[in-house]
């Protein structure tokens, strides 16, 4: 982390012309090729500045896509009791409904709950929040299942990035089928987090 602490990087203000600030945009080019190659999904903005607006950033963009469709009614949120303690409260913020998934003892997300909660809210149904590996610290053999279930019924699958490490050089979330993801860099790329750190969560 060192370089970061450099004066070069550290005192450089955010609105400072682009021919004054050499060597950042390579930065952030690399930081870019790295962001969507981890996730495997296609884009991603570095806009947000915490791991929480990143959630509900991630969210809006699904809302924002539902509308372009014509199917604003989209709000339902599906959460499942193993995912990130903060999931309902971006939900909430972005103007969702919540309605919470099953889990088993395993901690597995129960597939037969989530096919119903689907059923009930199919014409209304915007996403599910996970967390993989979720909060139990299990990885759910059936995320691609949980996935597909969502997109049959319309919905898209947001991946709360809080435990994106366990996943580096394993798995990627646009593989296994989820739609958005945001990625808590003070874990994943090891940056100052709090205290006025650079705190970021790309979407």
């Amino acid at each position: 982390l060192l370089p970061l602490a450099l004066s070069v990087l550290s005192d450089i203000l955010h609105c400072v012309p682009v021919e004054l600030a050499a060597g950042c945009p390579d930065m952030s080019a690399e930081l870019e090729r790295c962001r969507v190659e981890l996730p495997g999904h296609d884009h991603f903005t570095l806009q947000p500045k915490s791991d929480a607006s990143g959630a509900e950033t991630g969210l809006m963009e699904i809302r924002g896509y539902h509308a372009s469709r014509g199917e604003s009614n989209r709000t339902v949120c599906l959460i499942p009791v193993s995912a990130h303690g903060t999931n309902p409260a971006s939900a909430a913020v972005s103007g969702m409904k919540i309605v919470t998934v099953k889990v088993h003892k395993t901690g597995a997300i129960d597939i037969a709950d989530l096919k119903a909660r689907c059923e009930e809210h199919a014409k209304n149904l915007s996403a599910i929040m996970i967390t993989y590996p979720s909060t139990y610290g299990v990885f759910d053999e059936d995320v691609r299942e949980v996935c597909d279930v969502v997109h049959k019924h319309g919905g898209q699958v947001y991946l709360d990035g809080a435990n994106m490490n366990a996943q580096v050089l394993l798995c990627r979330p646009g593989d296994y089928g989820a739609d958005v993801s945001h990625l808590n860099l003070h874990k994943t790329f090891c940056i100052p987090h709090g205290g006025g750190g650079p705190g970021m969560g790309p979407v």
